[in-house]
């Protein structure tokens, strides 16, 4: 064979295993695709199945949390009943005071003084009680953490202000927000912060911390009083548990409790020695403008000022 027939051999050789290779290439990229089209098809029904999975822990979270509240509920019932007793028989006597015919104004005054106080006490444990057997499971909306905080604050300042108390909220980002309900959470987070200012005493200091970790937001508040002693620290949140003669004693259950219906978490820090440090965690809001990622991504300090009531 010639020398030019031998190149062109070559060259046929060569287109020949070109074709081969080019249609070998396109059978691996057709079984690539079709693997492609069956990874994202096990892709989402893996997802499908992890949302069905949340789902029914949240409504087993749900289910736990409703039984926990009944049990307590069947328990607390005969403790109910001795707590009203005590101010109900003091409203009654007071109000059997007014009406002696010749009662002084200022007596008058002082059992209408009394009687209401005792009437107060009475409503605040049966609201209590209502929030406690609800949970804060209806009517959820939006709720920016950050304007909850400024209404508890708005709540409490005639006591802040008598007190001379230090308030203040520090948030990684002021638009945190999570579904629940405003108002009751409003109440709960105004008797825990309550509580610190009646363990503070004067010139308490309250410290609110918010910012986001993984999928859910840390709210924590931290505070300058004598703290929990640890012989107490498990009991503070049962129902009826309390250690001031006129408390109720369903503040700290009533705050769990709003808190489990939340999907989210309340504890006391065991290892703060400064004060007393409650840390809640709080399913953070799943939609576009509140996306842990974004969040990282645009994350800037942002602290509410420091309020000083004098």
């Amino acid at each position: 064979m010639s020398q030019t027939g031998a190149a062109k051999q070559q060259l046929r050789d060569a287109f020949e295993l070109f074709n081969q290779i080019s249609e070998q290439l396109a059978g691996s990229y057709q079984t690539l695709q079709q693997q492609v089209v069956m990874l994202n098809q096990k892709l989402e029904s893996a997802r499908a199945e992890r949302q069905q999975l949340l789902s029914e822990i949240q409504v087993l979270q749900q289910q736990v949390s409703r039984s926990r509240r009944l049990s307590s509920m069947g328990q607390m019932t005969a403790r109910l009943a001795h707590q009203i007793r005590t101010p109900l028989a003091t409203a009654l006597l007071y109000a059997s005071q007014l009406k002696q015919v010749h009662l002084r104004r200022d007596q008058h005054d002082c059992f209408v003084d009394r009687l209401l106080a005792g009437l107060r006490h009475l409503d605040h444990m049966v609201n209590d009680m209502l929030v406690f057997a609800r949970g804060g499971q209806e009517g959820e909306e939006t709720v920016v953490l950050v304007e909850v905080l400024e209404q508890v604050r708005q709540t409490l300042l005639p006591q802040l202000t008598q007190q001379a108390a230090r308030w203040s909220v520090h948030a990684s980002d002021p638009r945190l927000s999570i579904r629940g309900q405003r108002d009751v959470l409003i109440s709960v987070l105004t008797n825990l912060a309550s509580n610190a200012l009646n363990a503070g005493g004067r010139a308490a200091r309250l410290d609110w911390n918010l910012e986001v970790r993984g999928e859910t937001i840390s709210l924590t508040l931290e505070d300058d009083g004598p703290g929990v002693p640890e012989e107490l620290q498990d009991k503070i949140f049962e129902p009826f548990f309390t250690t001031r003669a006129n408390g109720t004693g369903l503040g700290l259950a009533v705050v769990r409790a709003v808190i489990d219906a939340h999907r989210g978490t309340i504890e006391l820090d065991p290892d703060y020695r400064e004060g007393a440090r409650f840390m809640l965690r709080l399913p953070l809001m799943d939609n576009d403008q509140q996306l842990p990622s974004r969040m990282l991504r645009n994350q800037q300090k942002a602290s509410v000022a420091d309020s000083r009531c004098v």
